[in-house]
């Protein structure tokens, strides 16, 4: 800022900072954000000027705008979150007392009201810092001596103050209990006061639920009298344009009866709460609550049962609330399409359906069937002969959730819930369909109501014929997934009975289905290979043959996630029934899938990710018979496993990640380690390879090698090392048959190669090594070092210095552990890295590496005073290894 500029705002003359302030209450756009500039900096550079010019305005301006400006501006310099702009800790003492005193003033002598909140809502920040250190004992005084004053306003400030700040008030420093009490009762009730009298009604209401929150538990029967006149207060509320204050004292009143339910225990609270949830013309928000408030008392029960008690006559009301707000639901033509996006796309949307649903579960739970299921056999038969589609709807969702909150009581009267689920099967409206489908997935989701097996003959005809559908894909999506828990459920022997059916229907499905029908499908058919491999098998042709069919048209459309679905149920078909069924189509599958040459995967292709693990199925399932289509797989795989420089985390570039709770860091971290699962999983592909094709997979070992090496410090996840140092292993593995096989036909060819690739691998496996301390990753990387030693066969002395310093290191670290901790996972874990360090060592001494290997170790043992301790505490097996392998003679 300007230094003149600066110098004007904060003299003598009032006028520059008063028009200042004047800007932010009129302007808009660029002229209120240069305004907003300015008074942030002057804040930063003087804010005990601004803390008193805020102040004066508040007090002395003819303009209530500017004077509620500068107040909601002083009560955000005042809130601790309001950082780096939180004035408190750097006002000189003086401005501080100044400020304490003049805003208590204010609330004396302010008479507009929106004022007045702001300024309550600073003395509230403040008081929330400094009353617990007793550090503005004032405030106490004003806020005891405002809550009797004859002035509603300030009566009113008074109350308001105590219902945010009375937890932090000393109980020494409260008036008696009983003088608090008869305080708020009087503001309760009383009908004589003049101007604002439902304004210091509903403070009171706020003040009484903070006073019967703060009061110990022993003392509380002492505030039961407050109760009928605080509920009369909260309809008052409701009822009189002020649902937010209603809202807030629900929700507190909610949290209230969490901590204390017995106190409670008054039927006219849960009357009252339903009457503002049937009366249609509150806020829908308000209505929730009180809903809420109900369930939360039924969620009680347990702990205190006499809350349930004074529930009972009131079931039938209650629930023809949640029905009435299951009702309120809109025929979107979105949830005909089944489209996933549509589905998702208002999943955080509050409404009434969404929250009588969740409500209607908890009250199940809370409750249980004896009570509730007898009402609701005896209410719902209405509602389902209702004409209104959404009553229907409604008592079907409704018996969904109870169904699933109470599994005795359904097991108990399942041939009611089953009556109306069948008989809604062919409703004339397809959502009234979609919802009996939904309690069918509800009752059969517990296998030990043996719904499937008892009532299949009336319950799979109609499923199939939904799964028919097509001018509906929801309702053929519902009735899939609830023929897949039907499937999941049913014995084998009652399934056997309609798989014909149900596989001519599934094939239909993924013919004229559109994506969703599809992958519905699919699953559904990947849960019959599973529980029916042996049945299943004689339909095998048939299955394959139109898999396959589907599988070449998506080739052909170039739809690549169905191409990729299609190959996963395929592979799965295919595994279940055994090599012997499915080698010869997986030849085929394979060779329809070569014209991915055309358009090659790529690595952030969603569907790349997911064909890469299919292929390593088929990989499995073929063997070498794999090899001709490597050239297909390893290019994209090797994209997938590319190691990126943003990916790797390391300490240099953790604080540019600012892991400090922000949300924009904390996604960009979550990304960032969803991109590393992705490595994870390439890496896991790529030892799989190398398993399977042992030394084929030679000719993919110069490139896979590498990709790996950034994983072996990867030092912020074990599991991702674990797996790079596995992938690694085998490869190198594979580069030793290859070796020893003479691979390809030029025998130099591959030796020259794979010391390359060696002389490459071993330095940065010591670095990885150096760094590791995990105990058992040592002795796998030594693996990898050991195996690397194998395949070069002569080491430069570079090579073999760094590896005895690297190895003796690791013996003076294994002494250390086994000296501190005598624990046996610790002991037996350096056993193993010690037979470890003795292969490594074995292979080093042979010629031509053994002078190097004697040299080095002798030069790096005086060095290292420990060492003779380890001939002392060592186990004697691992010692003579060592010491074998170090005077070892060919």
């Amino acid at each position: 800022m300007d230094p003149k500029l600066r110098k004007q705002l904060v003299g003598l003359d009032p006028v520059p900072f008063t028009d200042l302030i004047s800007t932010l209450t009129t302007s808009t756009g660029s002229a209120r954000s240069h305004a907003e500039s300015l008074f942030y900096s002057l804040c930063q550079t003087n804010p005990n000027s601004v803390s008193i010019k805020l102040l004066l305005l508040i007090q002395y301006s003819s303009h209530s705008e500017i004077r509620a400006e500068a107040a909601s501006l002083l009560r955000n310099l005042l809130t601790r979150t309001s950082e780096p702009y939180y004035l408190w800790p750097r006002l000189h003492p003086i401005t501080k007392c100044h400020l304490k005193e003049d805003l208590l003033k204010s609330l004396h002598n302010e008479h507009k009201r929106s004022v007045l909140a702001h300024l309550r809502g600073g003395v509230i920040e403040l008081g929330s810092d400094l009353l617990p250190d007793d550090s503005w004992p004032e405030l106490i005084f004003f806020t005891f001596e405002a809550m009797v004053s004859s002035s509603p306003r300030v009566q009113e400030s008074g109350l308001l103050i105590f219902s945010y700040l009375a937890e932090y008030i000393e109980s020494s420093s409260l008036p008696p209990l009983t003088t608090l009490r008869s305080i708020l009762l009087l503001a309760l009730t009383d009908t004589n006061t003049t101007g604002g009298e439902l304004e210091v009604k509903i403070a009171a209401l706020l003040a009484s639920i903070s006073l019967i929150h703060c009061t110990p538990s022993k003392d509380r029967e002492k505030l039961q009298d407050l109760l009928p006149p605080l509920v009369f207060v909260l309809v008052e509320a409701s009822t009189g344009n002020r649902e937010e204050d209603a809202k807030e004292a629900v929700k507190m009143l909610t949290l209230l009866i969490e901590i204390e339910p017995i106190f409670f225990c008054w039927p006219e609270l849960v009357d009252t709460m339903l009457k503002i949830a049937e009366f249609d013309e509150l806020e829908e928000e308000l209505r929730r609550e009180a809903v809420n408030l109900v369930v939360t008392i039924a969620k009680t029960g347990e702990k205190e049962p006499v809350m349930v008690e004074q529930l009972v006559p009131f079931f039938g009301r209650f629930l023809a609330i949640l029905l009435q707000m299951l009702s309120d639901i809109e025929d979107d033509e979105a949830w005909y399409t089944a489209h996933p996006d549509d589905e998702d796309k208002d999943a955080d949307e509050k409404n009434n359906f969404k929250f009588s649903k969740e409500s209607s579960y908890t009250i199940s739970a809370a409750l249980g069937g004896a009570l509730l299921v007898p009402v609701v056999i005896e209410l719902l038969p209405a509602y389902l002969e209702n004409s209104d589609w959404k009553k229907r709807h409604a008592a079907l969702i409704f018996l969904k959730e109870i169904a699933g909150g109470c599994s005795e009581a359904t097991k108990e009267n399942l041939e009611q819930f089953v009556n109306m689920m069948v008989n809604s099967f062919n409703d004339i409206h397809l959502r009234v369909q979609g919802a009996a489908l939904n309690v069918t997935c509800e009752l059969l989701v517990d296998p030990e109501t043996h719904v499937a097996s008892k009532y299949h003959d009336r319950i799979f005809p109609a499923l199939l014929h939904s799964m028919n559908t097509y001018d509906c894909p929801r309702v053929q999506v519902e009735a899939t997934r609830a023929a897949w828990n039907f499937i999941c459920s049913c014995n084998k022997d009652v399934l056997k009975i309609y798989l014909q059916d149900l596989l001519v229907q599934l094939h239909m499905m993924i013919l004229m289905g559109n994506t969703v029908v599809q992958d519905e499908a699919l699953l559904t058919l990947e849960s019959l290979a599973y529980l029916l491999e042996d049945t299943l098998e004689s339909y095998y042709e048939y299955v394959m043959r139109w898999l396959k069919a589907f599988l070449r048209d998506a080739i052909h459309n170039a739809d690549r996630m169905l191409c990729a679905k299609l190959l996963q149920c395929i592979s799965i078909v295919g595994a279940v029934l055994g090599k012997s069924h499915f080698r010869n189509d997986a030849q085929e599958v394979m060779e329809e899938l070569m014209s991915f040459r055309a358009a090659p995967l790529e690595a952030d292709d969603p569907v790349t990710g997911y064909m890469l693990q299919l292929w390593m199925k088929l990989l499995k399932c073929l063997g070498r018979d794999f090899l001709p289509f490597m050239d297909l797989v390893m290019p994209p795989l090797f994209q997938y496993a590319q190691s990126e420089s943003d990916l790797i985390i390391s300490s240099t570039n953790m604080d540019n990640i600012e892991v400090k709770m922000a949300e924009v860091a904390g996604e960009k971290l979550r990304t960032k380690f969803r991109l590393l699962d992705e490595k994870v999983s390439a890496c896991d592909m790529l030892c799989c390879y190398a398993d399977e094709l042992k030394e084929d997979f030679f000719p993919w070992i110069d490139k896979a090698a590498p990709l790996l090496l950034p994983f072996l410090k990867f030092n912020f996840h074990k599991e991702v090392r674990k797996t790079a140092i596995s992938a690694m292993s085998k490869i190198l593995y594979s580069a030793k048959l290859a070796v020893e096989k003479h691979m390809p036909d030029d025998p130099e060819e591959p030796c020259l190669e794979v010391k390359q690739l060696c002389c490459i691998l071993i330095p940065s496996i010591i670095e990885a090594l150096h760094e590791e301390h995990d105990t058992e990753l040592c002795g796998e990387m030594l693996g990898c070092l050991t195996d690397c030693i194998q395949l070069l066969e002569e080491l430069e002395e570079d090579q073999v210095i760094g590896i005895v310093k690297e190895l003796k290191n690791l013996i003076v670290r294994s002494i250390f552990r086994t000296g501190k901790e005598l624990r046996d996972v610790n002991y037996k874990q350096d056993a193993l890295l010690l037979n470890q360090i003795a292969k490594c060592l074995v292979m080093l001494s042979l010629e031509p590496s053994r002078d190097l290997l004697l040299a080095s170790w002798v030069k790096e043992t005086k060095a290292e005073k420990t060492i003779p301790r380890a001939r002392e505490q060592l186990q004697e097996f691992t010692f003579r290894q060592i010491g074998r392998a170090i005077m070892c003679v060919p």
